[in-house]
């Protein structure tokens, strides 16, 4: 039979007044309820945990045994209470979050900031991920939350619009080439961009948007993220396509021009799995995206 917490509670009490009166009174009990509740321990446990003599109590060697141990189960016993309750509120458990590039340019890392502050514990990861990655994750549960590239096809997944965002030229300073038309006049330049396989909603939106300008890109180099085709940019190696949210990462440099395509802007949303309860950390979070993020960057 596993031992109560009340009772552990009493003789934890009981150890650290060794006296019976005294102890009763801070459990808010009377003397013999208490003293009842000892010898239940005892019983149960098979010997007796203190010595009761004229000049007052002593803990036997087993009472100092249970002694050490029942501050422990004390302590897990109220810290899993406190925990949970902060769970039931919230405050408390883990957040898996998938997130790409542009959203963490324009401000996931002063959301999270502002999410650990309100929320500290809540055990908050992060994970880079494309949005097709973002999407198998969400349907998989392997994340509770996502930013993913607007409009997506899946049934069970629910997004909110948070962030406005668009495509734009990334020339070199010292480039020949010329944007002041828009993306139509670069028809010609070699292009760096980074690889299909890391991304390939935003390698497809690229094209997209220069099949609208009237041409497709000649594609020298491609690089494993944004901020390698910046500093490739930066070396006179071609021209880039970047979001515009790349202008927050200060390379040097380079400079941005706007592609004057419409097919150039997009939606970035808040995704998660409508088959999933939604906890109430996830709707924290989803709520303070959606007050905090950035709608755009002029």
């Amino acid at each position: 039979m596993a031992l109560e917490l009340n009772d552990l509670r009493s003789f934890l009490v009981l150890s650290e007044q060794l006296h019976f009166r005294r102890a009763a009174e801070i459990l808010h009990v009377s003397q013999p309820a208490l003293s009842k509740q000892i010898s239940r321990l005892e019983n149960q446990l098979g010997g007796q945990l203190l010595h009761r003599r004229s000049r007052g109590l002593h803990l036997t060697s087993a009472g100092q045994v249970l002694l050490q141990h029942a501050r422990q189960v004390i302590e897990d016993s109220d810290s899993a209470e406190r925990i949970t309750r902060l769970a039931l509120n919230g405050e408390a458990g883990s957040l898996r979050v998938g997130f790409g590039i542009a959203v963490l340019a324009r401000g996931l890392p002063n959301l999270m900031l502002r999410f650990r502050k309100r929320f500290p514990n809540v055990d908050l990861s992060v994970r880079n991920m494309s949005t097709s990655d973002q999407i198998q994750a969400l349907r998989d549960r392997r994340i509770d939350v996502g930013f993913v590239r607007l409009p997506i096809r899946a049934e069970e997944l629910e997004t909110i619009s948070v962030v406005k965002e668009r495509l734009m030229i990334v020339l070199s300073e010292q480039s020949t080439h010329q944007a002041k038309n828009g993306l139509a006049a670069l028809s010609s330049a070699p292009f760096i961009l980074p690889c299909r396989a890391d991304s390939a909603s935003f390698y497809d939106h690229v094209f997209r948007t220069c099949r609208s300008a009237g041409f497709v890109p000649r594609v020298v180099q491609e690089t494993d993220v944004i901020f390698t085709a910046l500093n490739l940019v930066r070396a006179g190696l071609g021209v880039s396509i970047a979001p515009s949210a790349s202008r927050l990462m200060r390379v040097p440099q380079i400079r941005f021009a706007e592609t004057r395509v419409p097919e150039a802007e997009w939606s970035i949303g808040i995704a998660w799995n409508r088959k999933c309860p939604l906890s109430v950390s996830v709707d924290n979070f989803i709520q303070m995206a959606r007050k905090f993020l950035s709608s755009a960057i002029q």
